[in-house]
């Protein structure tokens, strides 16, 4: 399955900061538990190395750090990986720029888990995955997982519990969800980020032959405000990719926005920008193992 390759997307600290500070959070919807638990079926820990290939500032390179005696982090972006070391500091990781196109920091067969995290839509996905064939070893699990935008919108509300008893609170919530609908509805639209993600699967299609295949979704919630919020929308691939297409600056873009959050958010605090405020995500993930000389043919 052919994907076009995104654009470099993350050029500076700025951004990879506020990636590092706003994004969600694996840990919230257990997705390192199941790849765990996938993998424990037919090897038992310890484990000895991981690649997380996309890492990004390392947000969830750094749960398989407990888990493997080496863990190797690999990003096209050099600010992404200067924030990822920056804030992972343990002695069995290490961060590189690298494209996942060309391992060849991988010895062949000497990985036991490689990982894919909302970015196996930036990926030339031929040539990768004749890399992940080449460094996975035999029976070495390929994980790919991340958000389902493309298939179902999140949605934003008000905190559970926030001023339940405020006579606005339900028209506010609904207006903050409204907005939030209609970030993603546009930028969708702009065409040109679409990675070709099945329907069905939500990922890219699995190599050809890889056993044990299975797929997993569900939600999660994130907790915000509005700082985080703006932050987190203004580091997606989408948002960038929109501005870039569209010719709008990001930084007015963002203000635009921040203004309806606040008009709608003002009726019910005074502190309008630290209401707590909750996202809700969906995500999936999708495990395979390559074949060892136990499976059948």
């Amino acid at each position: 399955m052919a994907v076009e390759i995104a654009p470099k997307l993350f050029k500076n600290t700025g951004i990879s900061q506020l990636y590092q500070e706003c994004r969600p959070r694996y840990t919230e919807s257990g997705v390192i538990e199941k790849i765990l638990d996938f993998m424990r079926v037919h090897n038992e820990p310890p484990y000895d190395r991981a690649a997380d290939i996309g890492c990004g500032t390392g947000l969830s390179t750094q749960h398989l750090l407990p888990h493997f005696r080496d863990v190797v982090g690999i990003d096209a972006s050099p600010s992404q990986i200067e924030e990822a070391t920056r804030c992972n500091t343990a002695e069995n990781v290490r961060f590189r720029v690298g494209s996942a196109e060309d391992l060849c920091m991988f010895e062949d067969a000497s990985l036991d888990l490689l990982t894919v995290g909302t970015a196996i839509h930036y990926f030339n996905i031929d040539e990768f995955y004749k890399e992940l064939d080449r460094v996975l070893k035999p029976g070495g699990v390929f994980a790919q997982f991340g958000y389902n935008h493309h298939h179902t919108r999140p949605g934003l509300s008000l905190a559970d519990g926030f001023i339940a008893d405020h006579p606005a609170r339900e028209e506010v919530n609904e207006e903050c969800n409204k907005v939030f609908q209609e970030i993603f509805t546009r930028f969708l639209d702009v065409g040109g980020y679409h990675p070709a993600l099945d329907p069905e699967m939500y990922g890219v299609e699995l190599p050809s032959g890889y056993v044990d295949q299975k797929k997993f979704s569900g939600e999660m919630m994130h907790p915000c405000n509005l700082t985080t919020l703006m932050g987190l929308l203004e580091t997606l691939g989408l948002w960038q990719n929109y501005c870039t297409k569209s010719g709008t600056n990001s930084q007015e873009l963002a203000e635009q926005y921040r203004g309806r959050f606040l008009n709608s958010l003002g009726r019910i605090s005074q502190s309008s920008e630290d209401v707590p405020m909750e996202q809700h995500l969906t995500f999936y993930v999708i495990l395979a193992r390559k074949p060892s000389s136990g499976d059948r043919k």
